[in-house]
């Protein structure tokens, strides 16, 4: 992993024990950029999108984060992606649904989610922390 006081970069593969250095790296560059009231938020943004990517998606997976104006976090994987459109809710998932809750918790958390394909095979969701609490 890459860190200085406004810039992270992490490349990880699919084992979820590898997700806390870079949830908690995430959480500290909130907290130096002036968003410590809203970095256990990002922190557990960015776990979700993690777990997802490497449950969902595909090794290996990116993770780029910088502070300037706003926090922003970007989460890269080698899958083949997913159609955003299926995935975005403006509501919660029915309390007996087993799935779909991830995009939705991370979009709570977050000021904006923009997700796109990266190439042919890969998916890149970046979140935006724009103000501080």
């Amino acid at each position: 992993m890459i860190t200085d006081s406004r810039h992270i970069e992490a490349t990880i593969g699919d084992d979820p024990g590898e997700i806390a250095s870079v949830r908690a790296a995430v959480h500290d560059l909130a907290k130096r950029a002036g968003y410590a009231e809203r970095a256990d938020d990002l922190a557990l943004a960015i776990n979700e999108l993690i777990a997802n990517a490497q449950e969902h998606g595909a090794a290996p997976i990116h993770v780029v984060a910088e502070a300037g104006e706003g926090v922003h976090v970007e989460v890269r994987d080698a899958g083949c992606g997913f159609d955003w459109s299926e995935a975005v809710r403006e509501h919660p998932p029915r309390p007996d649904s087993r799935r779909g809750r991830g995009l939705w918790i991370v979009r709570q958390l977050v000021d904006r989610v923009t997700v796109e394909r990266d190439g042919e095979h890969a998916t890149r969701i970046r979140v935006d922390l724009d103000q501080a609490a």
